[in-house]
């Protein structure tokens, strides 16, 4: 019943049930991903910091400007904040843990066995901060210990291979914990990964997926069933028939390309796919998505080889800037860089429709959900 939408000057809390916002809590630091986490009644936020800010590991800055003066070790800070989100009207902040060229997105890894969360962190090679030493070529790992997430810290950064593209680095990765597998965007190219050992990825024995027509590999989502994974390309352009931009399909089992889809509105400004994740619904495969002026799309590529919009949003006034849109129980919520957040309702026969969940990480996905053999949108409760 709790939402999170983070911006470059902090984040905003909403009771998703009632639609109001609890919070607008300022902490500078872009670009300020975030993603939740609850272990036995207390919910701890994570957030991603990839613009270097002094003093900004112990202190939360409240200025709408970065506040970099005089910045560099050991006051200057990017990386992972955590924050207890208990009590969502008053976020308390816990730690600063620094990683190496900062945190420009994260991705939660459950580690239940061993009692922690894993934060797969991303970082650009091409930031300013201190601690960004070229070549960077790695991700870093960090641990937080669930009973006492003050003592998180950094284990390991793994070493990543591929072709350079002002250097290496990871833009996003999403996780499918059911089949130990993990799709990273690594700007140049894409990557699955092994992730059997959550703490040890196998980022060096990749399956490497090189497409010249990908400007910018930027994020990826799994089918429920994991059959079939689809790569987004933030490529710069209006949405046009042929152009850079948009989403790609891909078998996961041999990596083959199955189609590309580009959204059927040219935009009059930048359009490109940007953050989205799959509905979990049985019989059918569909994306949520934004594509920022191009809006929210719903596109059915239940027959991976032809792609369809089914459904859109694009708004005109104030002029719509689709950041992200996010499926989770039946409604899309979208954070809009001009709007701010936008809920939709998915107009079904079925309600709810898809399946229905505790809790949601767009990056990190759980469960397996086997499509069925019946018919087209039925449910079936699995839990």
């Amino acid at each position: 019943n709790i939402g999170v939408a983070g911006n470059y000057d902090g984040f905003r809390v909403f009771n998703t049930s009632t639609r109001q916002q609890l919070v607008s809590y300022l902490c500078r630091g872009p670009q300020n991903d975030v993603s939740l986490w609850e272990h036995n009644g207390r919910l701890l936020l994570f957030q991603s910091i990839d613009t270097p800010q002094r003093n900004g590991a112990p202190v939360c800055s409240q200025h709408h400007l970065s506040d970099t003066t005089a910045c560099g070790p050991p006051t200057c800070f990017e990386g992972i904040r955590i924050f207890d989100l208990t009590t969502p009207s008053a976020p308390i902040y816990v730690k600063g843990v620094h990683t190496d060229c900062g945190s420009h997105t994260h991705t939660l890894v459950p580690d239940p066995s061993n009692n922690r969360l894993l934060l797969y962190v991303s970082s650009y090679p091409v930031q300013t901060g201190p601690r960004c030493q070229q070549p960077h070529a790695k991700i870093s790992i960090v641990s937080v210990p669930l009973d006492a997430p003050e003592t998180a810290s950094v284990i390991a950064e793994p070493q990543i291979s591929a072709p350079p593209y002002i250097g290496v680095g990871c833009h996003d990765i999403t996780v499918f914990l059911a089949i130990h597998r993990a799709a990273a965007s690594c700007l140049s190219e894409g990557q699955l990964w092994d992730i059997s050992d959550p703490a040890n990825p196998q980022t060096l024995s990749a399956v490497h997926i090189d497409n010249p027509s990908v400007s910018i590999w930027h994020s990826a989502e799994f089918t429920w069933d994991g059959q079939y994974v689809v790569f987004d390309d933030e490529g710069s352009g209006t949405c046009t028939q042929g152009g850079n931009g948009r989403i790609w399909i891909y078998r996961v089992s041999d990596a083959q390309l199955m189609s590309s889809y580009m959204i059927p509105r040219p935009q009059g400004s930048y359009c490109s796919v940007h953050n989205g994740n799959i509905v979990p619904v049985l019989g059918r495969y569909l994306l949520v998505a934004a594509w920022y002026y191009g809006g929210t799309s719903v596109i059915d590529f239940t027959n991976p080889t032809n792609p369809q919009e089914v459904a859109y949003y694009d708004a005109d006034s104030p002029a719509g800037e689709a950041w992200s849109s996010y499926w989770y129980n039946g409604r899309i919520y979208a954070n809009d860089m001009n709007r701010g957040v936008d809920v939709f309702n998915m107009l079904t026969p079925y309600r709810p429709y898809g399946q229905q969940w505790t809790h949601l990480n767009a990056q990190t996905q759980e469960d397996l959900y086997i499509p069925s053999v019946t018919a087209l949108g039925q449910l079936s409760p699995k839990r």
